[in-house]
């Protein structure tokens, strides 16, 4: 008599935090490498007078020289479009331009600041919440539970707590930002980030190419806070297309 034996299907381990939260700290592609490109920005100021845009062209670089050394990124402004009211700024309007592009805004600079939980699990995607470490202590101080203080997994719900619609706007504070939500891939990719702030928020969303089987900026929208010579603290929105990637080209 034969006996068929069926295999119970295995099911893939859900992803802790802790494990995503790593791979979003790790660079999966530590090996040197340098990929230029060609990039066309959008930068909308707003200014007391009004709302006005800056165009500009030119070329981009991102390497990493060494395994060991950071990532690098360099634009060159080749051409600049200054609407004939900001005329007078074009020398710091092109280095703030440069300057946005150049910036990243990258949670994994924020993660040893905030208690960061899922809020919502998306196919392939999660969105994550964070609060601020001092913020989710003094609640718990407040609410009698000092004793889990050290308990990250009390830490995160609590703060899950916190950011809710009904309690965030007790959670807002000065300095740092005092909160924030990140859409991330099951590789740890950073699609979308968005800090909070006692004056307002800022936020990124990046669309990526593959290229040589490595994730490029393809898209980059931006909300942006920066000093213009001339004009004092600007804020604005930056649209920046990247295009004719180049994966370690001798030539252009």
């Amino acid at each position: 008599m034969a006996v068929l034996l069926l295999a119970a299907p295995v099911l893939a381990q859900p992803l802790t935090i802790d494990a995503l939260l790593a791979r979003v700290v790790a660079d999966p592609h530590p090996q040197p490498y340098t990929m230029t490109a060609e990039f066309t920005a959008a930068v909308t100021l707003f200014l007391s007078t009004g709302r006005v845009t800056v165009r500009a062209q030119g070329t981009y670089l991102e390497a990493r020289p060494t395994s060991a050394a950071p990532r690098e990124r360099r634009a060159v402004v080749q051409h600049l479009d200054v609407p004939l009211l900001l005329r007078p700024f074009t020398p710091s309007i092109k280095k703030a331009v440069t300057d946005l592009i150049e910036t990243e805004q990258r949670l994994g600079d924020f993660l040893p600041t905030q208690d960061v939980f899922v809020l919502e699990e998306r196919v392939g995607r999660y969105v994550l919440g964070g609060v601020r470490h001092d913020i989710v202590t003094e609640a718990m101080q407040r609410y009698g539970q000092g004793a889990y203080v050290t308990d990250p997994t009390a830490r995160r719900a609590l703060a899950r707590w916190l950011f809710s619609p009904a309690r965030r706007a007790s959670i807002v504070r000065s300095g740092p930002p005092y909160a924030l939500t990140a859409t991330v891939d099951d590789a740890g990719l950073v699609h979308q980030l968005i800090l909070y702030y006692d004056w307002g928020q800022v936020g990124s969303q990046i669309a990526f190419v593959m290229v040589g089987g490595r994730p490029f900026w393809r898209e980059v929208q931006s909300d942006t806070s920066t000093d213009v010579q001339g004009l004092g603290r600007v804020d604005g929105h930056l649209v920046l297309v990247l295009s004719r990637h180049c994966l370690n080209c001798a030539t252009r």
